[in-house]
C-alpha cells in the first residue's frame, strides 16, 4: 500500500513539523516556510489517490502523465490563481507554481522506481 511506503512517511514526517511550526507561529528559512510544503503536497495529494486507484483497480496500476499533470494544473490554477482573488490569506506565487510541476515531476519518479510494483 502507496501509504505505507516509507517514502509517503519521510514526506508526513517533513511537512507535518513544518505546518506545526507555522501555525505556532516559529519563524522558519524563507524556502521552508514558503516552497517545502508546496512541493510536498503534489506527490502527498497523488499517493493518496494512487492509494485508492491500486485498492480498486489492481496494484499494477500506475497514474497516467496526464493525471499527473491535471492536478499540477488544478492546484497551479486554484491555489495561485482563485484562491487569491477571493481570500486575502492566499497570494499568487508563480515559484508555487513551479513547486507544483517539481512536486508532479518528483511524484512521476517516486511511482516509477520507488514505490513497490505489487
Amino acid at each position: 500500500m502507496v501509504i505505507k511506503h516509507w517514502s509517503f512517511i519521510v514526506m508526513i514526517l517533513i511537512v507535518t513539523p513544518v505546518y506545526v511550526l507555522q501555525r505556532i507561529g516559529v519563524i522558519l528559512p524563507r524556502l521552508v516556510n514558503n516552497y517545502l510544503n508546496d512541493l510536498l503536497s503534489i506527490p502527498l495529494t497523488l499517493c493518496l489517490i494512487l492509494t485508492i486507484l491500486k485498492w480498486r483497480k489492481g496494484n499494477h496500476y500506475l497514474l497516467p502523465i496526464s493525471m499527473i499533470s491535471i492536478v499540477v494544473l488544478y492546484y497551479s490554477f486554484y491555489f495561485e490563481y482563485y484562491l487569491p482573488q477571493y481570500q486575502p490569506r492566499y497570494t499568487a506565487d508563480y515559484l508555487d507554481i513551479l513547486c507544483y510541476v517539481l512536486g508532479g515531476f518528483l511524484f512521476y519518479l517516486q511511482q516509477r522506481f520507488v514505490l513497490p510494483k505489487v
